[in-house]
Parts: structure tokens; sequence; C-alpha cells
């Protein structure tokens, strides 16, 4: 029920905004034809445009920070959908409604009969395009579609017949029928919305303007205006509205004296086009909220060097540090096969930040790092840059050493250039005078120097002289 009472209430205000406009811009001028087809189509967007929903997705913050929003978000509704009607999802509120519409709808259906009925029992002759059917009724002369019905006590051939027969048959070339069958149609369905009777009998003044023009000519006007205050000239076949409104009399007249054509012509036509778009715009958008997405975290990429007590992490570019890691402990090799599982991975400490960082890999050319800072969880990836990529006097940025606290028991062997080397420090090496450096770990280790590689094998060759 409430999607129904908002998507009526859109609907006038659409019919007031395209009327209001009318009003103000277009009525009394000498636009018949633009005229005729604008309140038309006024008529028509007013019940089309609330069925247009237009959805924009805002940030739940921006929602609750902004009273706009909020009800763009919560007083709009959905578009109103087709639904089944049974007794089961009709308000009972909404029964006299549609109890209403249905009559009129009635009504409408016998107009019609009623003409086609007046019609069969009444002589007709075909001239022409159009049936000729006279009747003694007192709203003679009208005309339906093709039909022209004829009060039989006015004569065709005097000057005052001519120009009421002209008149009813620019009724019948311009199609006018159509237009009161459509107006008549929306005003029985849409009864509640004002505008729309209002726009029907403006609709119907306007169809009088034209067959008035057509039916003067080149003739005097003075002598039409006469005819019209003289004849009772009506037609309420499929008008349920009441005639109290106003007499259109003195309008015709008016008009059938008004030729000049009001400033801002062209301005006046085409202005409504921006304002059919905003009114669509404003009256049917809806906001769906949503949670911001997650940030992609993107890689960073450091140049990293590695030293028995600490890594360094530099920014790759400029050269400027960034943070360093302290070590405590570096992991140990994987043991041989069949061995028992290797210790917890160390802790490292990443410095000013007090969060924990665990080393999760280590070969011969990768060190990994994880841990949480502010958190998030980091990795860090270090590789060895080749020292052959490198320029003279210059150091290499990763430099793969044990630390200095690690035991004795996991201390890999050391092998320059296939002699086993029990005490050296890594650091004494020139890394330029290093031509390759190998791992070994686990099974290659043991098979290749017996037990002596159990805590692995770092093989060093050295460049020739």
């Amino acid at each position: 029920m409430n999607d129904t009472f908002i998507y009526l209430l859109k609907s006038m205000i659409y019919a007031g905004i395209f009327f209001g406009y009318y009003t103000l811009f277009l009525k009394n001028t000498i636009y018949h034809a633009y005229n005729r087809f604008y309140l038309l189509a006024a008529m028509a967007l007013s019940v089309v445009f609330p069925m247009f929903h237009l959805s924009i997705s805002v940030f739940e913050e921006e929602v609750a920070a902004t009273p706009a929003l909020k009800y763009l978000m919560y007083g709009s509704t959905a578009p109103v959908q087709g639904l089944r009607v049974t007794s089961a999802n009709i308000p009972s509120e909404l029964v006299p409604m549609y109890v209403i519409s249905a009559l009129l709808l009635c009504y409408l259906a016998y107009s019609i009969i009623r003409i086609f009925r007046l019609k069969a029992m009444n002589a007709k002759k075909q001239m022409g395009d159009f049936t000729f059917i006279e009747t003694d009724l007192e709203e003679a002369p009208f005309s339906f579609f093709s039909n022209l019905f004829w009060k039989k006590s006015i004569s065709i051939e005097d000057e005052n017949g001519q120009k009421m027969l002209q008149h009813e048959l620019t009724h019948i070339r311009e199609k006018h029928s159509w237009d009161r069958l459509f107006s008549q149609l929306i005003c029985s369905v849409f009864w509640m919305n004002p505008f729309n009777w209002i726009m029907q009998k403006e609709l119907q003044n306007i169809h009088e303007f034209i067959a008035d023009r057509d039916a003067v000519g080149t003739g005097e006007v003075d002598a039409f205006a006469k005819m019209l205050l003289q004849t009772y000239y009506g037609n309420h076949f499929l008008n349920p509205s009441h005639s109290f409104y106003y007499s259109s009399i003195k309008r015709r007249i008016i008009m059938l004296t008004t030729s000049n054509t009001p400033k801002y012509a062209y301005l006046r036509k085409v202005a409504v086009l921006p304002l059919v778009a905003i009114s669509l715009v404003l009256f049917s958008i809806q906001l769906s909220a949503q949670k911001p997405k997650p940030k992609k975290e993107v890689a960073t990429q450091y140049t990293v060097t590695m030293r028995p007590d600490s890594t360094t992490f530099s920014d790759p570019k400029t050269g400027k540090k960034v943070f360093s890691v302290a070590t405590r402990d570096m992991p140990p090799p994987p043991p041989p096969a069949g061995a028992p599982a290797p210790p917890t991975p160390a802790v490292l400490t990443l410095h000013g930040s007090g969060s924990d960082v665990k080393v999760i890999h280590l070969d011969s050319t990768t060190v990994e790092f994880k841990g949480q800072s502010g958190g998030k969880e980091i990795v860090f990836r270090a590789e060895k840059v080749n020292n052959n990529d490198l320029g003279s006097g210059k150091k290499p940025n990763v430099i793969l050493s044990p630390s200095a606290s690690t035991s004795p028991k996991v201390k890999p062997l050391i092998v320059i250039d296939g002699v086993i080397t029990s005490e050296i420090n890594l650091n004494d090496l020139n890394p330029n005078n290093i031509q390759s450096m190998n791992v070994l770990k686990g099974e290659k280790a043991t098979t290749k120097y017996a037990e002596k590689g159990a805590n692995g094998v770092i093989e060093i060759t050295t460049k020739k002289p």
C-alpha cells in the first residue's frame, strides 16, 4: 500500500510540474499542434516516470553523515512492479480507489456503446472518408472517429452550417477522437490525480482551437464568433466531468483573434526538455548503501642487506634505509631424512614497531619474513642480487651469512673451493672474489658429505686469479 501511495504521489508531482510549465509558457499561444502533443505526452509521462528507478551506490559512512542521503535512501521506494491482483495482496484501503476506477472505465465503455447504438438507429450515408449520420440528439453535431453525427434541424446548406461542417471534419481529419479516448482512459484509472482532469479539459479546448482556425479559414472571424454565441455547441459523450469548470466560448473567440507569435517562441518549446530530465532524476533516484571495498595491498619491494646480526631493508630507488630486522636466532637447516621435526622458526623483532616477524623461508638466494604490523599481515621477500651485475666498487645488496648467536650444533659445514673449512668468518671473505655460492640441505648434503653435512653445507667457489 505504501508503494502505491508513493507512486500516485510522484505521478501527481510530475503532472503538476508539466502542467505548471504549460500554464506559464504555452497556454493561450498559437502553438495549437505543439500544445496538443505536449499535453498528451505530459499525461503519459506522469504515469510512466514514477516507475523509473535510478540506483546510486554510496558508502554507509556518507549516508550516516548526510540527512539528505538518508531521505533518498530510506524515503524512496523501488519501482512499481506488475503484481498479480488477488484478494490476498490488495489492501482494504485501496479497494474503494479501484472500485471508482472500474466504475469510470465502465462509464467510458457505456459511452462508446451508446455512440455505436446511436449510429445503428439513425439514417447514415457514406460521404468520402466519413459517415454522415442524421439525428435529433441535442448534443449534435459532434464527431467520433470517422462518424459525423449531424442534427437534423441544422441546415447544411447555409453559411453557418458549412462552417460547422468544416469544424467537425477537422476533428475527423486530425483524429482528435484518439486523444479524447486516451485522455479519458488516463483520467478513469488515475482519477485521483486532479491535474489529469485539468489537462484533459485543456486538451479539448486545444481541439476546438484547431478546428476553429480551420473552419474560419480566410473568412470573417466576427461571423464565426457570432455563430458560436448563437448556437449551443457541446460534446459531452466521452467526458464524465462536470461543465461548471468554465465556458470555453470566450477563450475560443480570443484565440481566433490572436495571431501574434509570442516572444522567445523556440525557447518556450525546447526549455521543457531539461525540465523533464531534471524531474526524472530528482524523483526517481534511490540510494543503496554499501560497505567500502578493502583496498588491495600493493606488494612493496625492498633492497635487502643481510648481516650476521641484522637484516636491513632499503628503498631500491633511493638506497635509503627504511627499517631493519635484528636477528636473535636464525632457523636451522632442515634435518636429514628420518630426523625429528625441525624446531619452531626463529623470531625476529622489527625495529621500532614492536611486532614479531618470523622467518618462513630460507635458501641460497631467497629469504622471506612474515609477521603482523598494525593489525595487518606483512610478508617481506629478499632475493640475492647476482654479484656479477654489480659495478666496480659497489657492495652486494644481499650477503647470506649465519647468525653470530648460532649454536655450534647447528653450524653448517663450509666448503671453499672443495676444501672443508672448519673455522672461518664469512664476513672476512671479499664478496667480489666469490664466483658462486650453493647451499645443500637435507638428503643432498648428507649424500655428498655424509654426517658432516647433517646441519647443511655452504659451498663457495672463488674466482681464479
